[in-house]
């Protein structure tokens, strides 16, 4: 199974990679990580276990022992080390945003997603999500790890990743009415129903809420693919829209019952130990409700 929790996402502690690293631990301690992907390179998760001051074969090994959910996971990282400070977190955050990749590294995602060579797009977060998404298209979708799993399947790109677009909630969109157009997706998802699916396709972009679903469910495009048609449909120079909705995405708070409605979900009491964010939230919910049935299918 690809992992598609991304490097730029973070949970109640702020610290990006840190949930990608335990969930590629997760998926191999259950025998379900893509061969290809190691569980903990040398490289991101080691910094990122190595900046809040844990020993990796430890970190690893409780994953494997505990199978904890992601919180939970969170929990035991502040028992062993403390709370990570604004500064370490936002320094490390940072970097994770402004990383670029090697030129052998660039040239070697370039040729997997069929890149012109001046493409222009350099950024490590950015080619690592669409090789991700390329992978899970081309092998996950309609291969033999989600079968079976029939209205089960937990939609783990985040409202937080983009694409060459520059576009948050896009790329979730996308992996949403494909899980849903294959008959995959959790029954508690909707596809391309309201809220920010809506928002991001209608408001922001400007197109038919009913074309892009029919696009995406009788094409089947890959994310690339899919960027290439919006590309195609759009009306004019959208930047300032944009980069005013990424804001609002990673920004906007939950409050009230959709915040209590999470929390039920989680199983946890309301009492402010999460944050309000709702990009945190929703994450954390889907990492809850994915590792429940990762194990549920091992």
């Amino acid at each position: 199974m690809i992992p598609l929790v991304s490097s730029l996402c973070y949970g109640p502690l702020g610290m990006c990679q840190l949930p990608r690293t335990w969930w590629k631990v997760s998926l191999h301690a259950s025998g379900h990580l893509a061969d290809d992907y190691p569980e903990a390179t040398g490289g991101l998760d080691s910094m990122v276990l190595d900046r809040l001051g844990l020993d990796k074969a430890t970190a690893l090994a409780h994953i494997h022992d505990q199978r904890p959910d992601y919180l939970t996971f969170e929990n035991w990282v502040v028992e062993q080390v403390g709370t990570p400070t604004n500064d370490v977190s936002h320094e490390w955050n940072t970097f994770i945003s402004n990383r670029i990749h090697k030129q052998e590294k660039i040239d070697d995602i370039y040729g997997t997603l069929s890149f012109a060579q001046d493409a222009g797009i350099t950024s490590a977060a950015i080619l690592n999500q669409l090789e991700d998404w390329h992978f899970w298209y081309e092998r996950d979708l309609d291969g033999s790890e989600l079968a079976g799993r029939k209205g089960t399947v937990v939609p783990l790109v985040s409202s937080l990743d983009y694409g060459s677009l520059g576009v948050c909630q896009l790329p979730r969109t996308w992996h949403k009415v494909l899980l849903e157009s294959a008959g995959l997706l959790h029954v508690d998802y909707p596809g391309l129903g309201g809220g920010l699916d809506r928002r991001v396709v209608v408001d922001v972009l400007g197109l038919d809420r009913d074309e892009v679903i029919e696009h995406l469910t009788t094409v089947r495009p890959s994310y690339l693919q899919f960027e290439s048609w919006v590309r195609e449909h759009l009306n004019s120079d959208l930047s300032g829209p944009i980069t005013e909705w990424n804001e609002f995405v990673r920004n906007r708070d939950h409050h009230g019952e959709k915040r209590a409605d999470i929390h039920a979900n989680l199983g946890r009491p309301d009492d402010g130990s999460l944050p309000t964010t709702a990009t945190v939230l929703n994450q954390v919910e889907d990492w809850h409700f994915a590792h429940g049935e990762l194990y549920k299918a091992d």
